[in-house]
């Protein structure tokens, strides 16, 4: 085979579907460096008045692309020249030979693509979509973005030519049908805005979790906000409908498993309200029960433990009789009511899974606020044990730190101030355990009251984040959600002299005695010889980019809650605080859904 047919001066991308002798029509791409050519389709032209048809359509196409959304600024339409197939009683792919018509280069390479019609929301991509996985940078080099679009138009330009008299209908872009289709989604929009505005009113007296829950923002998305799901409503460009359908219907999907899940948990709230009631309040009054006593059975100074815990205890009892009297007689009530709203709330647009954790959410914050102020209390006492016993120690030891220089330096005490700073310290150092031990136990207390709440928050991040329709697409047809582009390699036959270029005047492409002259210089090819021809695929999302969201918040969260820096903050009295707010929300990692 000529080494000629593989010059990157110039690159023709077949379609692949495309086995059919006759007049290519497409587009021709030219800039400073390379050309390219995107073959659309061929056409038979039997007659002059097909000819003279397929002309007329290609350019009224020319005429009116500026009104056709799919083929804005992709250039002009045209027949290319002509292509051969000689299959040679052989099944196999064969390239076609080629007479181009008004090519620059005396060469060209075949690039074979897949034609995809537009029912199959299959198209080109160099990157992935931002809205659902995470973007990656584009390089400078490699396939231009106007010659991705040709390629995912390529299926409806060909039947817009093929069946003139459904290329009205293929493209939809009659200025008045545009018109009437941009009023109507205006006026939906406002009346969406509208009530989405009020269900998030409504909802600006519940807590932070309830307020970022309840799908609201993920009602966002709801056939209100986009009323031209269809392809045609999208002007042919497969690709922008192709991304509002995943993002749709993945929505959908969330919505629906919300719900669904909601009604399970709902019900065994309502089931089991009684059972669920009394174990808490026993527990409850176990644990204060507990708190009564020396902690874990230890020894500890007898004057200071009876202050902690007559401290501590009265707290506890204070808000244990609050709930003993103003919950705890209502709380069977509660768990059914919060059953019924998990179960049937969502047809009011605020129940389903997601309510009932926030719920749960609140109810568990409300019922330990007393472990939450005994641990400030214990927090508070712990750090100025642990600073004075820091001061006593440098005093001990004759030393002071010095603030002008952020050191410590040697430094003279009289006696009466060592005498009095080692009673203190000793005295410091023998009550410091005790310290110690109601601070270990809060500290406890609220680090895993802390863990429970940071579990919840992520439950309801992936109850409204979880790309549940995109990770199904991933599995079920990957061409769908595209990754970037590779190049396969096919078997192909190749005519050995199909690196043959005819280039015809620009003026006498433009004429009906061109298409006749091309066609009488068509001649018989010689024998078939066997190569490898490229053939352009999708490549598919990785998961790893499709969960690039929740990396981030993992990150986020390991870096929060790290061991280490727990333990550092357990072991300096620091206190110990839930991850912020924005940094659960994975709204605040996208690029929706």
């Amino acid at each position: 085979m000529p080494a000629s047919l593989y010059r990157p001066s110039t690159t023709v991308f077949w379609p692949l579907d495309c086995r059919e002798s006759g007049y290519v029509f497409g587009w021709c791409n030219n800039n400073q460096r390379v050309q390219s050519i995107v073959v659309t389709g061929v056409v038979q032209i039997l007659t002059l008045a097909v000819d003279l048809e397929v002309r007329a359509v290609l350019q009224r196409l020319n005429d009116k692309r500026q009104q056709y959304a799919c083929l804005a600024d992709l250039g002009e339409l045209k027949i290319l020249g002509r292509c051969s197939f000689d299959y040679w009683g052989r099944s196999d792919l064969v390239v076609p030979e080629l007479k181009l018509v008004d090519i620059r280069a005396t060469g060209y390479k075949i690039v074979y693509y897949h034609r995809h019609p537009a029912s199959s929301l299959r198209f080109y991509s160099i990157d992935a979509f931002n809205d659902i996985v995470t973007p990656m940078s584009r390089q400078r080099s490699g396939i231009n973005q106007d010659v991705v679009k040709q390629l995912n138009v390529a299926s409806i330009i060909n039947t817009a030519v093929l069946e003139p008299s459904s290329t009205s209908s293929v493209l939809n872009v009659t200025h008045s049908s545009s018109t009437m289709n941009r009023t109507t989604k205006t006026i939906t929009t406002q009346m969406s805005d509208l009530l989405f505005n009020a269900l998030l009113m409504s909802q600006s007296t519940f807590s932070r979790p309830a307020q970022s829950i309840c799908n609201a923002h993920v009602l966002s998305k709801f056939p209100l906000k986009n009323m031209s799901l269809s392809a045609n409503g999208q002007g042919g460009r497969v690709e922008i409908y192709s991304k509002e359908y995943t993002s749709f219907f993945n929505t959908v999907w969330l919505i629906l498993n919300d719900i669904t899940i909601g009604y399970a948990f709902g019900r065994f709230l309502c089931e089991n309200h009684e059972v669920l009631a009394t174990m808490l309040k026993e527990f409850v009054e176990r644990a204060l029960c507990w708190l009564d006593s020396w902690p874990a059975g230890l020894k500890l100074n007898t004057e200071l433990s009876s202050f902690y815990s007559g401290t501590f205890v009265d707290l506890v009892n204070v808000w244990g009789g609050v709930l003993r009297h103003i919950i705890f007689p209502y709380l069977s009530n509660t768990i059914y009511i919060f059953g019924l709203v998990s179960s049937f709330g969502a047809l009011i647009g605020m129940g389903g899974m997601t309510m009932s954790i926030a719920l749960f959410y609140d109810m568990f914050v409300f019922f330990t606020l007393h472990i939450y102020v005994c641990y400030v209390i214990a927090v508070v006492a712990f750090e100025k044990a642990l600073w004075g016993l820091g001061s006593l120690w440098r005093l001990f030891r004759g030393k002071r730190f010095n603030v002008l220089r952020n050191r410590t330096d040697s430094w003279e005490y009289d006696i009466d101030q060592l005498l009095f700073g080692t009673i203190l310290f000793t005295l410091l150092a023998f009550l410091f355990p005790t310290v110690l031990a109601y601070y270990a136990l809060f500290a406890l207390s609220r680090l895993a009251m802390i863990l429970t709440q940071a579990s919840l928050e992520i439950q309801l991040a992936f109850m409204n984040h979880f790309p549940l329709f995109t990770l199904v697409l991933r599995l079920k047809d990957p061409w769908r959600i595209p990754g970037g582009m590779y190049f396969d390699f096919v078997e192909v036959i190749v005519h050995a002299d199909a690196n043959e270029v005819a280039s015809v005047g620009e003026d006498e492409s433009n004429s009906n005695e061109a298409s006749w002259r091309l066609r009488r210089q068509f001649e018989n090819t010689k024998d078939p010889v066997t190569t490898l021809i490229p053939v352009m695929k999708n490549q598919p999302v990785t998961f790893q980019r499709i969960f690039f969201q929740y990396a981030r918040l993992w990150s986020q969260l390991a870096s929060h809650y790290h061991p280490f820096r727990l333990i550092k903050s357990l072991l300096l009295g620091r206190l110990l605080v839930p991850i912020p707010g924005n940094g659960m929300n994975l709204k605040s990692h996208k690029v929706v859904l």
